[in-house]
């Protein structure tokens, strides 16, 4: 097992041989590092309050429910006419459309109830029913959510922290300590990790396209090698097709041909390292996938 010194050492080397390994975040294509995620994420949770908003289908029209909800000093308004919730507290308050959640002018709004969840947040439900009396689909709803400020300094601290590590701190912590490629199984890195790279790389500087190209995950999923990309020329996507085959014949831990599957959590492993109390499925002489109880019939 390598320290963390060597491996910061291997990934920097990774990502200047193979940009596009370079870890960012996918939405914003940049590297972040967070280094004071916990810190903020604690100021952020003590200085709000977080309201799951969602709908519930009613089959009687006749049903009633309140217009008003009160909890922990915070109002919840149902305004039926503009189709919104006026939500406030003693420091701040929002107005939040029910439009999207509501599908447009499909329902008509009965009132609003309000329960908590497991973990004790509070969810406002908005009771609806069809305005077309003949419409038995049983609609479900999305959720969303309305945050309150609770705390003003804590809430400005936050802010203050959170763009001074978002802004200051990602630009001078750069240097990464791991890569896109530490995602893949190890056995599958050691298999064809280095190879696939080289490849793509060769096909990226082909399409001009080496320094925009991303990685927006790595994972296994089914005993296969999934790589989800951004930009991908249809040559690029053939490399990585080729590689996820690739993946289902190859041990996930040592990188070995693989002789078995797991069965359940469904993964390829060698002879030495496939887990005990495992059903399992093994290739027959034409190379395909049969499980023991198919070579028992047999």
């Amino acid at each position: 097992m390598e320290n963390k010194f060597l491996h910061t050492l291997k990934s920097c080397w990774l990502c200047f041989r193979f940009p596009f390994l370079y870890p960012r975040n996918r939405f914003t294509g940049r590297h972040q590092v967070k280094a004071l995620y916990g810190y903020t994420w604690s100021l952020h949770n003590s200085s709000t309050q977080s309201i799951t908003i969602t709908g519930q289908l009613e089959k009687e029209r006749d049903k009633r429910f309140f217009s008003i909800q009160r909890f922990n000093g915070t109002t919840v308004k149902l305004d039926k006419e503009n189709k919104k919730l006026i939500v406030k507290n003693s420091i701040e308050s929002k107005e939040h459309s029910l439009n999207r959640l509501l599908w447009e002018d499909r329902f008509e709004i009965l009132g609003i109830s309000l329960i908590f969840s497991f973990a004790g947040n509070p969810i406002i439900r908005v009771h609806v029913v069809t305005k077309d009396e003949s419409d038995t689909t049983n609609y479900g709803f999305h959720y969303e959510n309305v945050e309150l400020k609770t705390n003003r300094f804590k809430y400005g601290l936050y802010r203050i922290i959170d763009w001074f590590d978002s802004q200051i701190l990602d630009r001078i912590l750069f240097v990464p300590t791991y890569t896109e490629l530490d995602a893949m199984e190890p056995g599958w890195r050691k298999a064809f990790g280095i190879q696939m790279c080289k490849e793509l790389k060769v096909q990226l500087k082909k399409d001009k396209y080496l320094y925009k190209y991303r990685i927006a995950q790595i994972k296994e999923k089914f005993g296969s090698l999934c790589w989800y990309d951004e930009g991908a020329s249809k040559e690029v996507r053939d490399i990585t097709m080729k590689y996820e085959d690739m993946s289902w014949h190859t041990c996930i831990v040592c990188g070995k041909p693989a002789t078995k599957i797991s069965s359940g959590w469904i993964c390829p492993y060698c002879d030495e390292h496939f887990p005990k109390n495992s059903g399992i499925y093994q290739k027959n002489i034409n190379g395909e996938w049969k499980t023991t109880h198919e070579y028992e019939m047999a």
